[in-house]
């Protein structure tokens, strides 16, 4: 309810099952104002806010520091599925076969009989995935050219600290390298995943094509700000000049 529900011509007329909870109220001193009534937050620290959801999710939540891989990971222009992808594997939360390992067994199940499906070389792990299995090197060596990735060996320890170098970059470059190490991560786990659970199997030349055609579906929907850069970039990925501005960035 609202103040000018209860007080009426300098009066209080409280609910009577109000006045039977909280004798109290019936002590309450008059008052004079002439302010329209309004929601405030009190704030942990005393002060008063204009509500809102932004001012109470801040105040009642946990903070923590931000980590390092935030603007890697959440990025305007990601594909959701793998920005959730990408957040899996920076924390080192998928279920490879090393970590399935450390399980307890049951039945006939012997894990020790596990290999990768890539490359049936032995047991796939969160490194041999990304992207040291002879089977994703061969994609990631496919990709990162055209991502502007051509120093970046094929280790997890080497990209991710690309990427977190270059975390709040707008440029292009930059930006386009956070897409393509995602959908490469993506569609390596999702081949994986098919060949364990299935009989399809693609091949490395077919990941890099899907990967590559991804990412240039997604660079359609964007658009440059006009640098040599760019048009080198437009040039690369055979996209048309009508997606430069004059303005932003990498929008």
């Amino acid at each position: 309810m609202k103040v000018a529900d209860v007080y009426i011509h300098g009066e209080w007329r409280w609910p009577d099952t109000w006045v039977t909870r909280y004798p109290s109220l019936l002590d309450l001193q008059h008052f004079t104002s002439h302010s329209a009534d309004k929601v405030v937050w009190r704030s942990s620290s005393g002060l008063e806010l204009d509500y809102g959801t932004s001012s109470v999710w801040n105040d009642i939540r946990t903070a923590h520091d931000e980590v390092p891989w935030s603007d890697m990971v959440w990025f305007p222009q990601a594909i959701p599925r793998h920005s959730f992808f990408m957040w899996l594997l920076v924390n080192k939360k998928l279920k490879t076969q090393d970590i399935m390992a450390r399980w307890l067994s049951s039945g006939n199940m012997n894990f020790n009989l596990m290999c990768c499906s890539l490359c049936t070389l032995g047991p796939d792990s969160h490194e041999h995935l990304f992207f040291e299995c002879p089977y994703s090197d061969q994609v990631w060596k496919g990709v990162k050219d055209l991502a502007g990735l051509h120093n970046v060996t094929n280790s997890w320890g080497s990209i991710y600290d690309h990427l977190v170098h270059f975390r709040g970059s707008k440029n292009a470059k930059h930006v386009i390298g956070r897409m393509v190490v995602s959908a490469a991560g993506y569609f390596v786990w999702q081949e994986r995943n098919a060949r364990l659970f299935s009989t399809k199997k693609r091949g490395a030349n077919r990941l890099i094509e899907v990967i590559l055609t991804t990412v240039r579906m997604k660079l359609h929907t964007m658009r440059f700000k006009r640098t040599s850069q760019v048009d080198s970039i437009l040039q690369d990925w055979s996209l048309p000049r009508g997606l430069v501005i004059e303005d932003d960035d990498c929008g």
